[in-house]
Order: C-alpha cells, then structure tokens, then sequence
C-alpha cells in the first residue's frame, strides 16, 4: 500500500470571501447606478462609452481571476483523471471525504463511424426516421455556395444583429 500524504490545508472559500470582501464597494456603487439606469434616457454617445467600460471592466475581472484559474484548472483536471483511472464506474461506487463525495459515471454518447456516414443516412432517408438527425446548416458549407453565386434551394438568410464595441483612438474630449 503506498504512502498517504497529508494534503495541505488549502481555505480558498477564505480567499475567495477576502475577494469579495474587497469588491463590495464597486458592487455596492454599480448596484446603485444600474438600478436606476434607463438607456432610452441616456445619450447615445455616452450610452456607448459606458457600454465599453462594462465590456472592459468584465474583462478587467476575468483578468483578475486567471491566475486562480490557471492553478485550480490543471489540478481539477490531474484528479478527476485519477478518480476515473481508479474508481469502479456505477452509482454505488465512489469515495467520500468529510466535505464531498466522488462517484465516476458513464453516459453512453452516440457516435458513427467515419465509414458508416453513407450507409447510416441511407438507413435514416429509407426509414424515415428524421429525428435522429439535427436539424443544422452547415453556415461555411451555404457561404462558399452565395459567394460562387450559387443558389441553394430552400435556404435564405437570417440576419443576426450583434453590437460591435471599439475603442477610439486617443482624442481630447472637449
């Protein structure tokens, strides 16, 4: 039987209380202003700054949290491999700390074989069963076909509007 080494004690809901703890005030202050924000009342031009410095202070905070990620991530990763590797698969089985328990289970995900695409769609087209199938496009495959000009019957475009925000260049704000 190998060794057991104790594990260090790590309190990351300390940490993660002392983090919160520190953010309170700019949340309090956001929580403020965004209650009672209304865009329809606002101007355009500052409607756009502020829609920029939300997208920058969301990045801002994934910013802070990497690092944190960048440790927990990879160890999160080595243990559930190991519990994979080393616990039997099935409801009953697992093992259980003071805290949590772990169980490995198993969730069966359909698949076809590269060389059965052929053979599995006639299957589907002769008996009909269409909702084995998803119902997508293939947006590159309609893309190249506009773009050579040719048509591609039954389909035709959505147009999704998304919001584009961009920093200007250095300008002095009168």
């Amino acid at each position: 039987m190998p060794n057991k080494i104790k594990l260090p004690p790590v309190d990351l809901a300390k940490e993660v209380r002392a983090a919160q703890k520190a953010m309170k005030p700019a949340v309090t202050r956001l929580t403020q202003v965004l209650r009672k924000f209304d865009p329809k009342k606002a101007a355009v031009g500052a409607l756009a700054d502020f829609l920029y410095d939300l997208r920058i202070a969301e990045r801002s905070l994934a910013v802070i949290t990497a690092p944190v990620t960048d440790l927990t991530a990879p160890m999160i990763k080595l243990i559930e491999e190991h519990f994979v590797n080393s616990l039997p698969v099935g409801e009953a089985s697992g093992v259980q700390g003071y805290q949590a328990r772990v169980q490995v289970t198993d969730t069966p995900i359909p698949q076809v074989k590269a060389e059965d695409w052929e053979r599995f769609f006639q299957y589907v087209a002769k008996t009909r069963q269409w909702e084995l199938l998803t119902h997508s496009l293939s947006r590159e495959a309609v893309r190249e076909r506009w773009d050579q000009k040719k048509e591609v019957k039954f389909v035709t475009a959505f147009h999704a509007k998304r919001v584009s925000c961009t920093k200007l260049g250095k300008r002095k704000v009168r």
